[in-house]
C-alpha cells in the first residue's frame, strides 16, 4: 500500500496519483486506486427529458481511468457526497454520516486483484474524513509508506515541512515528496519563489527523495541526479507491494 497525501487542498494529488498509476503500469506493476471518501460532485450533461441530474466525481473518474485493470467507481471510492466540503460536513448536509470503518475496510474489494494499492487522501493531513477520523488518523491506521504532494507556490516550504515532520514524528515512513507545478510557466514571474522552492526543500528535508512534476506533466523527474525517478518508483512500489501483501494476508478481524 502507498498513501498519497497533500500539504493542502488544490495541490494536485489526484493528477499526481494518476501519473503514478500510469508510471507504475509502465514499469510492470499492476496497481489499484482507492480514495476512501470523496466530496464535491459535478453534473453530467443530461439527455432531454431526464428527470434527475446525473452526478460524477472528477477525482474518482480520473483514478478509475488510470487503473491498470477494470474497476467500478465504487471500487475506487465507496463513499461519495455532493457538496464541495470536508467529507463529514458534506455527508451531514445530506443527512448522512461517513462510515468510519469503511474508510479502511473498503480496500477489501481489491484483495487478490492487484500487486499494490495507491490510496489518495482528501485535502491535507488534518482534513476530517469522518466525525472521528482525519486523513492523518487513516494514514496511521493503515501504516503504509506516504508520498507527500506539494504545490510549487509561495508557502510550500513551511507547509511541506509541517506535513513531513508530523508524519516522521508519528513514526510514518515518508517515501518521497513530489513538488507539483500547479500553475502554468507564465505564472513564474508572479511568484518568484517557484524557482527556489525545490532547492529549499532539499536543504530542509535532505533525507526525503524529492521529485518534480511539471505543469500538466505526465512524467516524474528526480530533483536529485543520484536517483532516477524510475529507480525511486521501483523501490517505492516494491516496498508498497510487500505492505499490501501483508495486509491482505492478515485476517479481517485483525485489521486496525
Amino acid at each position: 500500500m502507498l498513501f498519497v497525501t497533500g500539504t493542502d487542498t488544490g495541490v494536485g494529488k489526484t493528477h499526481t496519483a494518476t501519473v503514478l498509476l500510469q508510471q507504475l503500469q509502465r514499469l510492470g506493476f499492476q496497481a489499484g486506486a482507492y480514495k476512501p471518501v470523496c466530496s464535491g460532485a459535478e453534473t453530467e450533461t443530461s439527455p432531454a427529458g431526464a428527470q434527475k441530474p446525473q452526478y460524477f466525481w472528477r477525482d474518482v473518474r480520473r483514478l478509475q481511468q488510470a487503473c491498470s485493470l477494470p474497476a467500478t467507481s465504487t471500487d475506487i471510492c465507496p463513499q461519495l457526497f455532493l457538496a464541495p466540503l470536508a467529507p463529514n460536513v458534506a455527508a451531514a448536509a445530506e443527512g448522512r454520516t461517513v462510515d468510519d470503518d469503511l474508510l479502511s475496510r473498503g480496500l477489501d474489494v481489491w484483495k487478490n486483484r492487484v500487486e499494490l494499492m495507491l490510496i489518495e487522501g482528501a485535502g491535507g493531513l488534518c482534513c476530517p474524513l469522518s466525525d472521528k477520523s482525519s486523513v492523518f488518523d487513516l494514514v496511521q491506521r493503515l501504516n503504509c509508506p506516504v508520498i507527500v504532494v506539494a504545490g510549487n507556490r509561495l508557502g510550500v516550504i513551511s507547509h511541506t515541512r509541517m506535513t513531513v515532520e508530523l508524519l516522521l514524528l508519528s513514526g510514518c515512513h515518508v517515501t518521497g515528496i513530489i513538488l507539483n507545478e500547479i500553475s502554468p510557466p507564465a505564472a513564474a514571474a508572479e511568484d518568484i519563489s517557484k524557482s527556489s522552492n525545490a532547492r529549499q526543500l532539499q536543504t530542509w528535508l535532505p533525507c526525503i527523495p524529492l521529485l518534480h512534476l511539471g505543469w500538466n506533466g505526465q512524467q516524474l523527474e528526480s530533483v536529485d541526479p543520484r536517483l532516477s525517478a524510475d529507480a525511486w518508483l521501483r523501490q517505492t512500489a516494491t516496498a508498497a507491494s510487500r505492505r499490501w501483501q501483508a495486509h491482505i494476508s492478515t485476517p479481517a478481524a485483525e485489521h486496525p
